[in-house]
């Protein structure tokens, strides 16, 4: 007699979880994150903070209806280009916080690079999964949409990696 993992999982947790449940976690962090440096951003200038956060929420906007493959190469870019800003940002806001507030500005940067690529990821597959009718588990994955969307990966990796250079090589020198 074998037990599925769905019996272990409700037996160990008596919450009723489905498999939507990471979903919802990556929409909410993604939208919380989203929210907290919009924040931030625009009330420490109004035009950088709107074209550092709004760009790349246009390129989520527009994967929604048109898909990653219908995005234009200069939209898509220049999406992927705004999101270095926040590294400018933070380096020129460093001294006016306390350390405790930028490191939380960090984390927080962090849960949003780390839910950019899969909240794309969700609205690519929304507009293939609603224009082309395929059912839940079976949406094909298109190779301009793969392709862009391992480019999202890589370049979220790359400004972690600078976001937190940043911060620890500061702190190492301390400039």
């Amino acid at each position: 007699m074998s037990v599925h993992d769905g019996e272990i999982r409700t037996s160990a947790v008596p919450v009723p979880l489905d498999d939507a449940w990471p979903r919802l976690l990556v929409l909410v962090l993604f939208w919380l994150s989203t929210v907290l440096l919009a924040t931030v951003l625009l009330v420490a200038d109004p035009v950088f903070g709107s074209f550092v956060v709004g760009v790349p929420l246009l390129l989520v906007v527009l994967a929604r209806e048109r898909g990653l493959g219908g995005i234009s190469t200069m939209m898509f870019g220049s999406a992927i280009g705004s999101s270095l800003m926040f590294t400018i940002f933070l380096g020129d806001v460093r001294g006016d916080f306390d350390s405790g507030l930028v490191i939380a500005g960090i984390v927080i940067f962090l849960v949003w690079v780390g839910t950019y690529p899969i909240m794309l990821k969700q609205m690519d597959r929304q507009y293939l999964r609603e224009h082309f009718a395929f059912p839940d588990d079976s949406v094909p994955v298109e190779p301009a949409a793969l392709v862009r969307l391992r480019v999202v990966r890589l370049w979220m990796t790359l400004l972690t990696i600078l976001v937190v250079a940043a911060a620890i090589g500061r702190d190492l020198i301390a400039i």
